[in-house]
């Protein structure tokens, strides 16, 4: 059988994924962590990091984000911090994929999972992740998951 490297491409990207997550999961660890890298406001790099991870063109982040496109590429543009609930948002999705791919153990999985209706929570869970509260159903809906309560 001929080897037509989808399998490498895909953990190619997985450790890519994974690797662009790194510098954030201090973050996760701590609500202490969380909160003082939210006041000083993400690198705008963040928003270049989650666009890669989620795969998500900048159409559909801006609106994740409550954000006009070209204001979502202002911000890939100007290496300013964000601002505090911007920074919040993106942590929080960013926080979101890890758990994602924790549990579904790709990336690939995990985005194929938003798109679905869920039972659970009678949504596709990537139409609730344009508000914080709504992450965290999502990432309630995970660690539901994680525990085997799928209904």
């Amino acid at each position: 059988m001929k080897n037509y490297g989808i399998k490498e491409e895909s953990s190619n990207q997985q450790n890519s994924v994974e690797e662009m997550l790194v510098p954030y999961q201090t973050y996760f660890e701590s609500p202490v962590n969380r909160l003082s890298v939210i006041k000083g406001g993400l690198s705008s790099s963040s928003l270049n990091d989650l666009l890669a991870i989620s795969g998500s063109t900048r159409l559909d982040m801006a609106r994740k984000l409550d954000l006009t496109e070209p204001t979502l590429r202002k911000h890939l543009s100007n290496a300013k911090e964000l601002s505090t609930s911007l920074s919040e948002h993106v942590l929080f999705l960013l926080e979101l994929y890890d758990k994602g791919i924790d549990t579904f153990g790709s990336i690939d999985e995990f985005r194929n999972w938003l798109q679905q209706h869920n039972i659970g929570i009678d949504a596709k869970p990537n139409d609730l992740l344009d508000s914080i509260t709504g992450i965290n159903i999502v990432m309630n809906e995970l660690n539901r998951i994680d525990h085997g309560i799928l209904a």
